[in-house]
């Protein structure tokens, strides 16, 4: 059953001085795709992308810019709502802090939604994984999510790449799982497979768990925070089906 059009498409991420907006022409390209699976979906008009051409989120985005300390770093969220109205949020982003801990959830979690598909503010997906953080793990632990398969597919806020063998050139490299596994394809992830900075290839929960029992490195990556560091852990309590 689809959720009432309460919630609004959103793309998340950052401004630089040097760089300006970080892959912003691939967020709105991301933004029109999202908006044309949504409107399939519902049996009356919605999110209509009229206000979502280049040039005008590039003029919200910049007029809110000119009224902050240029010379920081700020994270742009861009909401466009069923109605078809676009908004944009540019706040401070604080520095980044130590490795998160990346925490594999307890439970498979569905992942045929459009609502994974999409990035939007029906994050009922993501919410749940996170509820089921142990209470006692630190602040700002993020969860690995894995689907009804037994196959890995993402963090609650980021794409992940995990170091396994490449059985092609014998090397350690760094796979993130495809899109059919059921995740979000995210804009960061993209950039990284057409630089060549990471691969393509499924990865199983065992072999999840093989690379943190091995200390291989698990990355995470977004828009915000590029390709980072997260220090993996293998609860005893998952359950596969």
């Amino acid at each position: 059953m689809l959720p009432d059009l309460s919630f609004s498409i959103l793309e998340t991420t950052v401004y630089t001085p040097n760089k300006g907006v970080f892959l912003f022409d691939q967020h709105i390209m991301r933004m029109r795709e999202s908006a044309r699976q949504l409107s399939e979906l519902y049996t009356v008009p919605c999110f209509s992308c009229t206000d979502v051409e280049s040039d005008h989120v590039r003029d919200l985005i910049t007029a809110q810019i000119d009224h902050c300390d240029s010379h920081h770093t700020y994270r742009v969220r861009m909401l466009l709502s069923h109605t078809g109205q676009l908004s944009v949020q540019v706040t401070p982003e604080p520095p980044t802090s130590n490795e998160p801990i990346l925490v594999l959830d307890c439970q498979p979690t569905r992942t045929d939604s459009v609502f994974v598909r999409c990035k939007t503010t029906h994050r009922l997906v993501y919410a749940d994984a996170v509820h089921r953080i142990p209470e006692h793990y630190a602040q700002g632990t993020q969860v690995l999510l894995y689907n009804e398969q037994g196959m890995i597919t993402e963090g609650n806020i980021a794409n992940v790449a995990v170091s396994m063998p490449d059985t092609q050139t014998g090397q350690m490299a760094l796979f993130t799982p495809p899109v059919s596994a059921g995740l979000l394809p995210g804009t960061m992830r993209q950039h990284l497979l057409d630089t060549g900075q990471i691969k393509e290839a499924s990865i199983s929960v065992d072999q999840f768990k093989l690379a943190v029992h091995n200390r291989w490195p698990v990355m995470c990556m977004n828009s915000v925070r590029g390709l980072y560091a997260v220090s993996p852990v293998v609860r005893e309590d998952i359950a596969i089906n």
